[in-house]
């Protein structure tokens, strides 16, 4: 059996594995997907969703990676007549925030607070 709960109501479910993988609906109205193993996440996304998270995410990475650029072109002589840092900064935060989501936006804010030395 695997044991789940709903991603937005948290109503508790038990499937048999066999049925691992499967979209069904909630008794809140929302989509779910049995995940593969207990207590995995049942959220089941539709292409709207996917479009939200590469638009939120994706723009949030880009400016990430664009400040991240601007602080090192400001500190490092070696980056000061190469402005292609910023816009290859700003292009690879636009792919980390797309292809990993919120994990990708905080791996680029950690070394933006790194670099800028602030806790």
């Amino acid at each position: 059996m695997i044991r789940f709960r709903c991603w937005f109501c948290s109503r508790k479910y038990a499937v048999a594995d066999a049925r691992a993988g499967e979209r069904l609906t909630c008794t809140c109205d929302r989509r779910l997907r049995v995940p593969r193993r207990d207590g995995g996440n049942s959220r089941s996304r539709t292409p709207g969703d996917w479009l939200a998270e590469v638009v939120v995410y994706g723009t949030a990475g880009g400016l990430l990676g664009l400040g991240l650029g601007f602080l090192l072109l400001g500190r490092t002589p070696l980056f000061r007549r190469s402005p292609d840092v910023i816009v290859g900064l700003a292009v690879g935060g636009f792919v980390l925030g797309t292809l990993f989501g919120e994990a990708g936006i905080n791996w680029i804010g950690r070394h933006i607070r790194d670099r800028d030395g602030t806790a």
